[in-house]
């Protein structure tokens, strides 16, 4: 005779699932990479930077210690032709910042685009483009 999982049982079990599966999901992503553990270079470094992909859920960490910079997202035609017209400001800019972003889910097999317009900033390579997939 097979024995029977218990309904609440079976419905903990799910819910740790879930809960385990959604943990995995959402990562950490220092935008520019790591600098030593103080700083994710949001700044020129992002020249040289390959973007990974990411999925929602997952966290983009843009921060930056000298300099002033801000952090928009903008559009392809925006970030290509480095203007702000349809930029939505997540980030003011500041000699110094810490901002983190989550990728929703209606960003899902799109690319998202993000730049700051301090002074000639996006024309100076500080933007940064990820596909939203696996």
């Amino acid at each position: 005779m097979a024995s029977r999982i218990p309904p609440r049982l079976f419905l903990l079990t799910a819910a740790l699932v879930l809960l385990v599966a959604s943990a995995e999901a959402q990562r950490v992503v220092h935008v520019g990479g790591r600098l030593g553990r103080l700083i994710s270079p949001w700044g020129y470094g992002l020249k040289t930077w390959k973007a990974p992909k990411v999925l929602p859920g997952d966290l983009l960490v843009f921060q930056w210690l000298s300099e002033q910079h801000s952090v928009h997202k903008v559009d392809a035609a925006d970030y290509a032709a480095c203007t702000f017209l349809n930029a939505k400001q997540l980030a003011r800019g500041r000699s110094y910042g810490n901002f983190v972003y989550k990728v929703p889910g209606e960003d899902y097999d799109k690319t998202i685009y993000f730049s700051s317009n301090v002074k000639k900033d996006c024309r100076n390579g500080i933007k940064v483009a990820f596909d939203v997939k696996p």
